[in-house]
């Protein structure tokens, strides 16, 4: 798995190794430049990246390239005001506790590893498939899936045998790690898995 990567420019040195220090505990994750400003970093040949922290004053000097090619975060005290022309990933505030950070930054990389992994379904499984792939390893029966996706039963096991043969998986628990190692479903939402 390819690590998560993140620039921080910040003014202030403790908060940039501060922040440094609690993104190092996230697993895969990485940082790969400070700067104390965006225009250092506009000077890097380095635009590769896929988060930028910064405080919203420093994102209006941010080159066009780093805005549309990495997701923002904001840096900030909860009471300055936020412009909403930008749009922000997340709002990581000076106030926040390092299990607060933690917590919204893992939420980001998941929702960016999530759709990182759609893109990259085998090309022989069509989305149709995935969806009912995903609704077996949930542990819902043919019937179940059926109503779920509106669609008749017999076009279930149609997609079932599809997927049997693409894969060539046969069993329901080898279809169910499929799914979370394709991240298709994760795995703590294995509430209703057997």
């Amino acid at each position: 798995m390819t690590n998560v990567t993140f620039i921080i420019i910040e003014k202030s040195y403790l908060i940039r190794k501060g922040l440094t220090s609690v993104i190092e505990k996230i697993p895969t994750t990485q940082i790969v430049q400070q700067f104390e400003t965006a225009e250092e970093l506009n000077a890097s040949i380095n635009s590769d990246v896929d988060f930028i922290i910064c405080s919203p004053d420093q994102v209006v000097s941010l080159s066009k390239e780093f805005k549309q090619n990495a997701q923002l975060i904001s840096l900030t005290a909860k009471s300055s005001k936020i412009s909403a022309k930008i749009n922000w990933a997340e709002h990581i505030y000076l106030e926040d506790t390092q299990k607060q950070i933690i917590k919204k930054l893992n939420d980001l990389i998941g929702n960016k590893t999530q759709k990182d992994s759609v893109s990259e379904l085998p090309e022989e499984i069509s989305k149709r498939e995935a969806d009912i792939l995903k609704n077996i390893a949930l542990g819902y029966s043919n019937k179940e899936i059926a109503d779920k996706l509106f669609i008749s039963t017999h076009t279930v096991v149609t997609h079932r045998k599809n997927i049997t043969r693409k894969l060539g998986i046969k069993t329901v628990p080898g279809l169910t790690i499929y799914a979370i190692l394709n991240k298709l479903i994760d795995i703590n939402d294995s509430g209703q898995l057997t």
